[in-house]
């Protein structure tokens, strides 16, 4: 298997809270180099603990995909999309969301929303391999909820990543409630994310989170109030902060390739 050579791991910038920060990274590689399910993560091999898989998806097999995940109708704030099921598809060992079009003035354009059924997770490392749609306006998400059956008072979001093309990612952990703290940063690489899967991660434990582009060490940042369970998410939409469309998305997609979780069994 290929190696994959890291640049020297910098510190980009410390939490902000309620704002975002922008930062610049080393050019990622165009394509990420994949990793068997017997070999840990880059991040976890260089960290601490007993890491044990908890969770898998390579999108090859379409029923075992309906049991596990729920695809939804849901619309969004402050966006011009539609989420259907219709535009999820799991095909060739790849999920698709797929972009398109209705006649509907508030809501023009269609897209997809997946999340996970039962799975459900407190402290650990998500990562995926993701291929953003080859278009501009469009806010290709990998994200977490808690898990409002046992969330308590404390709402939270995790957005492990959000792409823009066609270079442009965020990261953010945000608690909605009681009080609103967004903890975010916004950064660009000489990559440009449609052409190849990228690998996008987040370590988060009970004091920190930490966030990675092809295993590279973007962001850091305290977490200061995500304790309880989270469930997982997929989803694209056209959105005007994602940027400015061409009125076009006909025939893009939003395509991942797998999705992996791990626990550390250590404490």
């Amino acid at each position: 298997m290929r190696e994959l050579h890291l640049p020297e791991r910098r510190r980009f910038l410390k939490a902000v809270a309620g704002g975002v920060a922008a930062l610049t990274v080393p050019a990622m590689p165009r394509q990420a180099a994949a990793f068997s399910s017997g070999r840990l993560p880059a991040p976890l091999a260089r960290a601490e603990g007993n890491w044990q898989l908890t969770f898998e998806d390579e999108f090859d097999d379409p029923v075992a995909f309906q049991s596990t995940w729920e695809s939804l109708k849901r619309g969004g704030h402050k966006h011009l999309t539609m989420r259907y099921p219709r535009n999820v598809l799991v095909e060739d060992g790849e999920l698709d969301l797929e972009l398109g079009h209705q006649n509907d003035p508030k809501r023009p354009f269609t897209g997809g929303y997946i999340r996970t059924r039962s799975f459900r997770q407190t402290y650990g490392y998500f990562e995926c391999e993701m291929r953003i749609a080859s278009e501009p306006g469009v806010n290709n998400a990998f994200w977490m909820v808690s898990d409002r059956s046992r969330q308590g008072d404390t709402q939270f979001e995790l957005d492990i990543a959000e792409v823009k093309y066609p270079n442009i990612v965020q990261v953010s952990a945000r608690r909605w409630k009681p009080e609103k703290i967004v903890l975010a940063a916004t950064y660009r690489t000489d990559a440009q994310l449609d052409r190849a899967f990228h690998r996008y991660a987040m370590l988060w434990t009970e004091n920190e989170f930490r966030f990675f582009v092809d295993d590279v060490d973007v962001f850091d940042v305290e977490n200061r109030f995500a304790h309880t369970p989270a469930m997982l998410l997929f989803s694209n939409a056209v959105a005007p902060f994602a940027g400015k469309h061409d009125g076009d998305v006909e025939g893009a997609a939003t395509t991942i390739e797998n999705v992996r979780v791990y626990q550390d069994f250590s404490a």
